[in-house]
């Protein structure tokens, strides 16, 4: 069977949740994956699969619901000037190994590893999307876009085929190598019935967004909040409060009425599998999540909020218009995680179409 070394970007929990579903799949076929991981993927995929190493990182710098870009910039200088140590370290991690294929999740040295030591190498993420993607921006997300863009670019270096999973799919440019799929969802997430008992989940990706409490008190809705790190449980009139890493977190998404979330690919794909509606407030200067709620509302799967002085008006339409998004949602196809497995086998020695296998 195939050796695959599969590395994985460090912030958001969707890159670590792609990599353990597909690197469960790959074993349960008999293939032998070692991961690659840095900051919060390494924490998250070391304790539960077999081969993970730790490696350098990039990092994201968040204040009031918004990425710092100089800050995150000036911290991620000393890795910037250091990168070649990196590459390196994995070109010799790749030679003493041989693995057959290298699959890269948003990660940008792998695949420089494998166009030194001439390993073939496919990149598999959500923000493939991005390039080809063009709606009309606004002119605060132009600086952004740009940035996003080249970003991709560099986590995609060389990339024999560039695979993306979305829940919206832009034309898809000339040549052949690049491909959307539906979302790799979690086997946890596939596993729920789906139902409605009127409360609302809200789920935050930076805790920094200290003005969250006070918009909700305001609203009648019954709101779970999983936001704040190291926040105690506890009630506070009609919102109630848990760690933001509950197990019990996708349950209540399967039955919740909605979800309220910043603008991050992974609980959105999850609740729109789930049939539920997402009130987006994405990330300022966060393009990629800014384009998720653009796509969002732009499809009828729910609506976005870039600015909290619309935060009122825009939660009064988007809650008469929830049957409107559920039909939309409940006629889409939200999961493709076999056609995805089926794409990755092409790539390894004696590769045979995907078995239909709970990936």
């Amino acid at each position: 069977m195939a050796r695959v070394l599969y590395s994985c970007c460090g912030e958001g929990q969707g890159h670590s949740s792609r990599v353990h579903t597909v690197t469960r799949a790959l074993t349960s076929l008999g293939h032998e994956v070692k991961i690659l991981a840095s900051h919060k993927a390494f924490r998250v995929l070391q304790p539960c699969l077999a081969d993970v190493r730790e490696i350098p990182g990039f990092t994201f710098v968040y204040q009031n619901n918004r990425v710092e870009l100089m800050t995150t910039a000036w911290g991620n200088l000393p890795l910037l000037r250091h990168r070649g140590r990196v590459i390196r370290e994995i070109a010799g991690l790749i030679e003493a190994w041989q693995p057959h294929l290298a699959i890269a999740d948003f990660e940008p040295f792998l695949p420089r590893a494998a166009g030194l030591t001439g390993l073939r190498c496919i990149s598999l993420d959500h923000q493939g999307v991005i390039p080809f993607a063009h709606p009309p921006l606004p002119w605060n997300q132009r600086v952004s876009a740009l940035a996003a863009r080249a970003v991709v670019g560099l986590t995609s270096y060389r990339a024999e085929a560039r695979l993306a999973t979305s829940f919206f799919y832009p034309p898809l440019p000339a040549g052949g190598n690049v491909h959307f799929y539906p979302p790799i969802l979690r086997e946890k997430v596939r596993q729920i019935a789906p139902r409605d008992d009127g409360h609302v989940v809200v789920y935050q990706t930076s805790s920094s967004f200290t003005r969250l409490p006070e918009l909700l008190k305001h609203l009648p809705f019954r709101f779970k909040v999983f936001a704040f790190e190291n926040a105690p449980a506890g009630e506070d009139g009609n919102v109630s409060y848990y760690p933001r890493s509950d197990a019990r977190f996708i349950e209540e998404v399967g039955t919740a009425s909605w979800v309220l979330t910043n603008g991050g690919y992974t609980l959105m794909s999850e609740a729109l599998f789930l049939g539920k509606p997402v009130f987006s407030l994405p990330v300022a200067w966060q393009f990629e999540q800014w384009l998720n709620a653009y796509y969002l509302q732009d499809l009828n799967y729910g609506s976005m909020c870039d600015d909290l002085r619309d935060f009122p008006a825009k939660i009064r339409e988007f809650t008469g218009r929830l049957e409107v998004y559920r039909k939309n949602i409940s006629q889409q196809n939200f999961c493709g995680n076999e056609a995805v497995l089926a794409h990755i086998l092409k790539f390894l020695p004696a590769g045979k179409p995907a078995p239909v296998v709970a990936v």
